[in-house]
Order: C-alpha cells, then structure tokens, then sequence
C-alpha cells in the first residue's frame, strides 16, 4: 500500500517507538522507573538482564539492560549523547505540583524547573523530565507552537 510518506519518496515516523537505556543495578531502576514514575513492567528479556517499563500504551516505553561493562555515565551537558528523556504526567499545573511533592518524597530532587515541568536524575543519572502539557498536546515544552509562545524565566538553567 502506497502512503502519502511513500509517494512523498521519504520516510514517515510516527513516533518514538521506546528509549532504552543500560543501568548498573536493575532493582534501583524498578524503584524508580515503577515506583516512583509509575510505569507499568511488562517483561524481562536477554535471562533477566533486560526489564520492560510501559505508559499504558505500548508493550514497553523504557527498557533498561543491565550494564556489560563499568563506564563514565551520562556525560556532562553539552557533550554529544542523549540529553534526558521526558514524560508528560498530566494537564495541569496542579497535577506538575502533585509530581513534584510524589519525587520530593521519595527522595529526589528537582532540578532545572521551569513553568511546566522540572528534572529529577534516575538512579545511573540520567536526567528524567516530568511535564505537563498545560494548553493541551500542541503546547507541550517542545513543540514549534510553545517554544514561540512567550514564556517566563526558567530560572535555573537546563
């Protein structure tokens, strides 16, 4: 079946299909990923060394293999590499409040807020974005339509 991408003569993504990230200890990451973010694991693969995490929607959002090796970790910002991944959590800014009260009590702590959303580390450190998309999805924090919308100071930067 022809698609107007395929007639276009280019690809269409539709969306990001997972994130998968290597971790050093994979009850650390089943307590945040599961108990702190809430999401769902849905399997293991690869013996045991790889567990799957879902939003609800897809089989797995998140999978997370057990390190092969010791490495550096995320690097410093600025550095080519993944930057942080982010998750919607709601609508309101009540709801981003509630978020961050649930990540403050169980132990972490926010970095890099602005009006929408803020930041939290998982436990290998990479940077973890809670949000919410106040004014619907096209108004999400990085969306064409609300990166020109006019915003207040962030703050502390990201």
């Amino acid at each position: 079946m022809e698609t107007p991408a395929r007639a276009a003569g280019r690809l269409a993504v539709r969306e990001i299909g997972h994130v998968s990230f290597f971790v050093r200890d994979l009850d650390a990451t089943r307590r945040f990923y599961g108990g702190v973010l809430g999401l769902k694991e849905t399997g293991t693969g690869k013996n045991g060394r790889i567990v799957f995490f879902s939003a609800g929607v897809h089989h797995h959002d998140v999978s997370c293999e057990l390190a092969r090796t010791e490495g550096p970790g995320p690097q410093p910002k600025g550095v080519p590499g993944l930057y942080h991944v982010a998750f919607a959590v709601g609508a309101s800014l009540d709801e981003l409040a509630e978020a961050r009260r649930w990540v403050e009590s169980h132990g972490l702590t926010p970095f890099g807020e602005y009006d929408r959303g803020f930041c939290v580390r998982d436990p290998d450190g990479h940077e973890i974005e809670i949000y919410v998309e106040v004014g619907g999805p096209d108004m999400a924090p990085h969306t064409p339509q609300a990166l020109a919308a006019p915003r207040p100071s962030r703050g502390a930067s990201r």
